[in-house]
């Protein structure tokens, strides 16, 4: 079965007959992977005689987008005409791993049948063996089935048939078991790989040559059946205050062609539907009889934030390599960056993660013991260092090391040029938190309109058993009044706090100090809320 449709009508070739369809034979040569998708250039050349032609490429994969799909050629001999995106439904399999893995499953599946046969003929001995031994002498009127004569020794064949029988039931369940674990892997593998039947695009390029050539043609489409992600591992030398941050890609890609040997970019790029400038909408205000209330709603006009653009800004190029190790070529302007993968490679489209390094590069850093009495008893350990590089680094998951021990993984945003970073690093045993509630009033004020007061106090003792002074730094809260009747305030003797409203979260207060060996640091935290006694005073969080 065919169908197709006309993409674009680039000129009109002269004359309605065409000469020769010319078969091109062009292998991937280049491949960007985007978050989402991957734009695939294949290139070859094709030798043309004159005349009016039809340039054929077979055997692409099904769904790639024919909005980009793009034909050039190296000639002004060649004049290119309309092109033409066919879809072909076959039956057959996409890939030779797709029929390999189906092979193997039809073969363990008829080795399986082939093991229950066995148990249900061994099953069946055993029942008429069971019947024999529970009445040899036979039923009814009948003569014996057994003669007294024979009878021990048909009991004991009996006895030594049932035993064999029973070890081949036990023996083909466990063969059993075990092709049941492989036919559930070989599933497993094939749903990565498998579709119902095969399907790829032919792409027919109209051609007008003047004189034979033999030219350069390259064809460019996208797929979205590819994707990579950032994978970092962030090592931490605490003795020398050096962080490294080793960056890999994960690609993976189910298009239904293999990439091999091939020249593999991953960009940070995301290309949009539409990106073009939200539009504002007027806004308009007008009266109406009360109604009863309902919830008021916004309507915005804003479009999801693209994530690429288009710049004249000049490209830096670098070559990374980091204690003789080669890693990414880097592109990069003030939009996107582009890394180029080391040397070719090769992917199949079995939506395997592959991974590919990026780079490797190290920090000086400060270390910093952070304690959130309120939420943990515990220190945490953190690494900070001001990021002075001109490329940003995306957001990723970290998988942590503290002097060459893994401690965990946790989410990162962003490195910004000139933005402060914060990596953690576990738990910090050597820091001792202690949490001492102390005396805490509540009463009752006022004769017409009561007030009730209630105070918080509590003393946070930080004892450090590092040989050497560590910065640590302390947070906590005291709530916000968000009605005018309700008061909060910081009582005498609490210890003032180094900021207040930390990262701009209202009523968030550090404390910041140098730990010094086998000595406590305490911090008092007190404070009071006031608020009408006929009234119930409700507590809300901040969301993240």
């Amino acid at each position: 079965m065919r169908f197709s449709h006309t993409l674009l009508l680039l000129a009109i070739v002269s004359g309605s007959v065409w000469a020769a369809d010319i078969p091109a034979e062009l292998r991937i040569d280049q491949v960007t992977v985007y978050v989402q998708g991957a734009m695939v250039t294949r290139t070859g050349s094709v030798t043309m005689p004159a005349g009016s032609h039809r340039l054929i490429v077979r055997e692409l994969p099904a769904g790639l987008d024919s909005r980009l799909l793009r034909v050039e050629v190296g000639s002004n001999a060649v004049r290119l005409g309309s092109i033409e995106v066919t879809t072909v439904n076959e039956g057959q399999f996409v890939t030779s791993k797709e029929r390999e893995l189906r092979g193997q499953l039809e073969s363990k599946t008829d080795q399986r049948a082939v093991i229950q046969d066995e148990i249900d003929t061994a099953q069946t001995q055993l029942k008429l063996l069971d019947s024999l031994a529970a009445n040899p002498a036979g039923t009814g009127n009948s003569n014996s089935a057994v003669s007294s004569a024979n009878l021990v020794t048909v009991l004991g064949t009996i006895g030594s048939s049932a035993t064999t029988a029973r070890n081949k039931v036990r023996d083909a369940r466990l063969r059993q078991r075990k092709l049941d674990t492989e036919i559930e892997t070989l599933k497993a593998e094939l749903a990565k790989v498998a579709t119902q039947r095969r399907q790829t695009t032919e792409v027919t390029a109209a051609m007008d040559v003047s004189a034979a050539v033999t030219v350069p043609v390259t064809l460019t489409y996208r797929i979205n059946d590819a994707a990579w992600g950032w994978v970092y591992q962030a090592r931490l030398d605490t003795s020398r205050k050096k962080l490294t941050l080793e960056r890999q890609g994960q690609v993976q890609q189910g298009s239904g062609e293999d990439w091999n040997n091939v020249k593999l970019t991953l960009t940070t790029a995301q290309p949009e539907d539409d990106v073009s400038t939200p539009i504002v909408a007027a806004e308009f205000l007008d009266l109406q009889l009360p109604q009863s209330p309902q919830p008021m709603v916004r309507r915005s006009m804003e479009m999801p934030q693209v994530g690429v653009a288009m710049a004249n800004a000049p490209i830096m190029e670098e070559l990374a390599v980091v204690e003789n190790k080669q890693v990414a070529s880097v592109s990069a302007t003030q939009y996107l960056v582009e890394y180029q993968v080391p040397a070719r490679v090769s992917l199949n489209a079995d939506r395997q993660m592959r991974m590919y390094p990026i780079s490797d590069e190290s920090f000086d850093t400060n270390i910093i013991a952070r304690v959130m009495p309120g939420e943990s008893r515990r220190a945490h350990l953190e690494a900070t260092f001001k990021y002075e590089r001109d490329t940003p680094i995306e957001a990723g998951q970290l998988q942590l090391y503290r002097d060459g021990a893994f401690v965990g993984e946790a989410p990162t945003q962003a490195f910004l040029p000139g933005a402060e970073v914060r990596m953690p690093f576990g738990v910090d045993e050597r820091i001792k938190v202690a949490v001492r509630d102390e005396t805490a009033k509540s009463s009752e004020t006022g004769v017409l309109s009561k007030l009730v007061t209630r105070e918080t106090r509590q003393r946070f003792e930080i004892t450090s058993y590092h040989p050497a002074v560590i910065p640590v730094e302390v947070i906590d809260r005291i709530p916000v009044s968000r009605n005018a009747d309700v008061k909060v305030e910081i009582l005498k003797g609490a210890t003032e706090p180094t900021t207040r409203d930390l990262n701009g979260k209202a009523g968030v207060m550090l404390w910041k100090f140098d730990a010094q060996p086998q000595q406590i640091t305490t911090l008092r935290h007190y404070y009071s809320v006031r608020y009408p006694r006929d009234r119930v005073l409700e507590t809300s969080y901040e969301s993240e």
